[in-house]
């Protein structure tokens, strides 16, 4: 779609798009809801056969990710709205229901990253952003420590205003990250990298540490699945001394880091807390899930709408909740299944399984190293990184890390359609770097 100013246009707002991600939700929803008003035009203009051009997608490895993904979203957004029109308040749910509107980042991001050079910059791209976002969480820590505020009282937030959805952000973005393979552009970019695990320590969120745990253990474990089309893609050839060194090093510059602003005791109490029943936080949520299945067995099917959790909390606690309200379950599961019932719950999984099997096909197709593999991997990290933050927090609600979720996750079917066209083409500059 880069052929006419139009095109490069389109181009140019996803790049602004990816890079404001991690830094500007209003920046980054602005881009994006203009790259799709300058796409449609394009769209209409190729119709109309005035001189547009919109290339066809093609089906690759994923499959067809129109109704692969697009039918289980279309069924949980109209779930969605059947649930706020049946609530109690369905002006005030309706409203709720806005951020269908984050969903234009598949479409765009399908669009505009097809081909590997472009894809690969906006991973680059993104990773300015990422590091802007770790630069300001930085500052404000040392800023912080300088007004002699301890780290765990004070915890980063970047630009975001809350720290749980920065360490949301960081966490997905890792995994991204590591798929950038240059000749020495690894280096850089796996140093970003570390310091999103640094920034993520010191927001002190327990359950973005997990996730980011499950999401790298996944990413390890994608490099051995072995191409299922007999592609021989190899690994980077790198000096592994280099490599090991590096590696070590920065490591061991995010161990100093986090024991020098934070302590080792802030640290280790914060993680032994994860397993203490005596940690009042830890009783909330168990109380949160037990109120969430309460509403459940009184409304199964349609929920009591979206939105209105923090309205009706009071009057369906458990009595031995520490908190009085709560705007939401900090659960993705509990939370979607009270609010909106036990169908669009069950969309809801088939969404995400449909992510999964989709960034599968290409892993397995591609093998870890070949052209959309290292997406896919990416890919399938992020998602298990989020739903494991998610049985902890309502990640799906904070637009900003549901947007860079969504980015992620379709890299890799765009690199499969992209994946037929340079075959097609027999463009041999095609091929990723």
């Amino acid at each position: 779609m880069g052929r006419d100013p139009a095109g490069q246009a389109f181009l140019a707002l996803g790049l602004l798009w990816t890079i404001s991600m991690p830094v500007s939700i209003a920046v980054s929803q602005a881009a994006l809801w203009l790259a799709g008003i300058v796409w449609c035009v394009n769209w209409l203009r190729s119709e109309l056969n005035t001189g547009g051009y919109v290339p066809q997608p093609q089906r690759g490895p994923a499959g067809d990710i129109f109704s692969l993904v697009g039918t289980p979203l279309m069924a949980f957004w109209g779930l969605s709205v059947i649930s706020a029109l049946a609530s109690r308040a369905p002006v005030e749910s309706m409203w709720t229901l806005r951020d269908v509107f984050l969903f234009a980042a598949p479409p765009i991001t399908y669009l505009a990253f097809q081909h590997p050079r472009m894809r690969n910059l906006g991973v680059r791209v993104f990773a300015i952003g990422v590091l802007a976002a770790i630069l300001l969480g930085l500052g404000g820590t040392l800023l912080a420590l300088q007004r002699g505020e301890a780290v765990g009282v004070y915890r980063p937030d970047g630009a975001f205003g809350h720290y749980m959805t920065y360490a949301g952000a960081l966490m997905l973005s890792i995994p991204l990250l590591l798929t950038v393979q240059g000749r020495t552009s690894w280096i850089w970019h796996r140093a970003i990298a570390v310091g999103a695990v640094v920034l993520l320590g010191l927001t002190m969120t327990r359950s973005g540490w997990i996730g980011c745990a499950v999401g790298l253990s996944v990413w390890v474990a994608s490099r051995f699945v072995k191409s299922s089309a007999g592609r021989s893609d190899e690994a980077p050839r790198r000096n592994w001394a280099v490599y090991g060194t590096v590696f070590c090093v920065l490591i061991l510059v995010a161990i100093m880091a986090l024991l020098s602003l934070a302590g080792p005791d802030t640290l280790f109490e914060r993680g032994a807390s994860i397993f203490s029943l005596d940690n009042p936080t830890n009783v909330d949520r168990l109380a949160m899930a037990a109120t969430g299945l309460r509403i459940i067995r009184a409304h199964p099917w349609l929920g009591i709408g979206p939105g209105l959790m923090e309205r009706v909390y009071p009057a369906w606690r458990v009595d031995w909740a520490v908190q009085e309200h709560n705007p939401h379950l900090h659960n993705n599961v509990i939370q979607i299944a009270a609010e909106r019932g036990l169908v669009a719950l069950a969309a809801w999984a088939w969404l995400m399984a449909a992510i999964c099997v989709g960034a599968w096909r290409v892993l397995r197709y591609a093998g870890p190293f070949g052209e959309g593999g290292p997406e896919a991997r990416a890919a399938l990290a992020a998602l298990a990184a989020f739903l494991t933050m998610g049985l902890f927090e309502y990640n799906f609600s904070d637009s900003e890390v549901l947007m860079i979720l969504l980015f992620v996750v379709t890299l890799p079917f765009a690199a499969s359609s992209g994946i037929v066209q340079g075959r097609q083409a027999s463009d041999p500059e095609a091929v990723g770097d």
